[in-house]
């Protein structure tokens, strides 16, 4: 009788998480300062410890802290002609810190306005290359007034020629 041998073969994946941090309330803490202070939403902390008001914090409570989300910044599409947009998108900033987005390249630098962070940490932008800019790379640094620093990079390439013959 045949036998036939069967293999399988198994994955392992490593996954790291960052525990909570607990936090002992102190006078005159308010969820907005706590909040800020871990860099993380007012929202995660509510919605880790069932705070049934907001608004009241008791000296000595106990908090736990949710970890923050990792700094990310992402520049769409990663390359791309003169004259073409490119969207900056920032997660993982400090919920309502300022962001700036400060563009460089080898020619200029550009600083744009500010923006807010939604309560998630998110910011958005679009950076809107001029027709005549050169090729190369361009280094985007977003830079928050409460910390948050992140750095990505997008590249101007030559559009490409057609000949007519």
């Amino acid at each position: 009788m045949p036998t036939t041998a069967s293999t399988s073969a198994t994955v392992l994946t490593t996954t790291t998480t960052t525990p909570p941090i607990t936090y002992r309330v102190k006078r005159g803490d308010t969820l907005t300062t706590i909040a800020h202070h871990f860099h993380v939403a007012i929202s995660a902390i509510v919605s880790a410890n069932h705070v049934a008001n907001p608004d009241r914090l008791t000296e000595g409570q106990t908090l736990r802290i949710p970890p923050a989300r990792p700094l990310k910044l992402v520049a769409t599409p990663s390359q791309g002609h003169a004259g073409q947009a490119f969207q900056l998108m920032l997660t993982g900033a400090v919920p309502s810190e300022t962001i700036k987005f400060e563009i460089d390249s080898a020619a200029s630098k550009y600083t744009g306005g500010p923006h807010t962070a939604s309560a998630d940490g998110a910011v958005t932008a679009t950076y809107q290359t001029a027709l005549g800019a050169r090729t190369g790379i361009y280094t985007v640094t977003a830079t928050g007034n409460l910390g948050s620093t992140a750095q990505i990079r997008f590249r101007i390439v030559a559009a490409a020629t057609t000949s007519t013959t």
